[in-house]
């Protein structure tokens, strides 16, 4: 995942607003994907249809992330921010981060984004298991 210069926006199979995203896919579904220690694990998720604060005109939405060990379920990373952070004011939001799997041992992992749209009281949450090597 990186950025795009503005005369490459919308332009191939892998280029989304100003951003190329080349998903890590496995050979089976069933298998996640594996990611080397001095690999980042990068993604991307785009919310639509927030509520807008009329006063301010801008929507109010708490984002978390966290990655947590697939097998005992325990929270090995976490981190918090809202809309504000993300300088976005409209009604969808694009989330975009890179973590570095240095810090994680070898094993299985789940990452989990969740958004909680404190507006109009809507939460979802997405998530995806991979393999530290």
């Amino acid at each position: 995942m990186y950025p795009v210069s503005s005369r490459e926006i919308g332009s191939g199979n892998f280029v989304i607003g100003n951003t190329f995203i080349r998903p890590r896919v496995s050979q089976n579904p069933a298998t996640p994907a594996k990611f080397k220690r001095n690999q980042d694990l990068n993604f991307w998720m785009q919310v639509y249809n927030l509520g807008i604060d009329e006063a301010t005109k801008s929507n109010q939405v708490n984002v978390s992330y966290q990655i947590s060990d697939f097998a005992t379920g325990v929270v090995v990373f976490e981190k918090q921010m809202d809309s504000k952070d993300l300088g976005a004011h409209s009604d969808q939001l694009t989330v975009e981060k890179s973590l570095p799997m240095a810090g994680l041992q070898p094993g299985k992992y789940k990452v989990t984004i969740k958004i909680n749209d404190t507006i109009s009281k809507q939460e979802i949450a997405q998530s995806a298991p991979f393999v530290v090597e």
